[in-house]
């Protein structure tokens, strides 16, 4: 091929991408991850919103590569990569709060997890986090109550964390702050769902619809339960949908944990919101990557 027919291809092939260009939304080509949220419209309910969350946010070891991990990403490359929906399970120990998930030490305090929200949160004021604290384990020689020590960390970031106990009814009434989904007994921060969660099912608990169906038979059964909290999701019924993608497989000997059905589920989410844009919703997952990240939130802004 000659030098000229060369150059006709190239800029023709030039002229085709410029020309996709030019009919995406000029937002959407600009946004980046870490501020994502910036694009939203203040006046959005939540409601409205493609939130991405990780399942057992800060779990990044396990037991002999069987029990207890359910993330690669670190809770600071997480928000970067754009979740702003968080689920720290925590451990008293004394008067100190320790990471876990169940009996699985994730060698990290929530001192760690609650800067690196913080710290963000400063950097990027257009940004909201929605926190799920939960008590996973109990308590190691307490010196005093797991709803104290939690909600004492918290009175440290006033100007951070919305001492609200209902959701935010707008983005603009979120904006630069934390709502804790109080997942504890005796919680006086955050909006109550300790009475009423619900184990391993689908429920509604106040403003909230849940889809937590974590123990399953097949892997079929979980692509139905969250494609039925996609329908939920797209009716204004509730402030927010929690719709869990996490789950383990009972079956077998040990049983197949996260990682095992994240391999299958996170592929079929990717081609279902590729096929399905407009959907709904905080999508919890494990394994969470950057690119599966962008896709959910992406769906902000088709």
């Amino acid at each position: 091929m000659t030098p000229k027919p060369k150059l006709q291809i190239l800029s023709s092939l030039i002229a085709v991408v410029l020309l996709l260009l030019a009919f995406l939304p000029l937002e959407y080509a600009r946004i980046d991850a870490s501020d994502w949220m910036a694009a939203l419209d203040d006046t959005l309910p939540l409601s409205a919103l493609t939130i991405p969350g990780t399942h057992d946010s800060g779990a990044l070891y396990s037991i002999a590569d069987v029990a207890g991990k359910c993330q690669s990403l670190s809770v600071s490359e997480q928000l970067r990569a754009g979740v702003r929906f968080f689920d720290i399970r925590l451990q008293l120990r004394g008067n100190k709060l320790a990471v876990v998930h169940s009996f699985v030490d994730q060698m990290t305090d929530f001192a760690d997890v609650l800067d690196d929200l913080t710290d963000f949160l400063h950097d990027h004021p257009t940004e909201f986090l929605l926190v799920s604290i939960k008590q996973d384990a109990d308590a190691k020689n307490p010196t005093t109550t797991f709803a104290k020590a939690v909600e004492q960390m918290l009175s440290a970031y006033p100007d951070l964390v919305r001492a609200d106990r209902t959701l935010p009814e707008t983005v603009s009434d979120a904006r630069g702050t934390m709502t804790v989904l109080a997942r504890y007994a005796d919680a006086q921060v955050g909006v109550p769902a300790y009475d009423g969660w619900q184990d391993n099912t689908s429920f509604p608990i106040g403003d909230l619809y849940v889809q937590d169906h974590y123990a399953i038979d097949a892997i079929t059964d979980k692509k139905q339960d969250i494609m039925d909290a996609f329908a939920v999701a797209a009716e204004p019924s509730y402030a927010l949908t929690l719709n869990y993608v996490s789950c383990y497989l009972t079956h077998g000997f040990p049983p197949l944990y996260a990682a095992t059905p994240a391999k299958t589920l996170l592929g079929w989410l990717e081609t279902h919101l590729s096929e399905h844009g407009e959907i709904r919703g905080v999508i919890i997952c494990d394994f969470m990557t950057s690119a599966l990240c962008e896709q959910i939130w992406r769906c902000n802004f088709q």
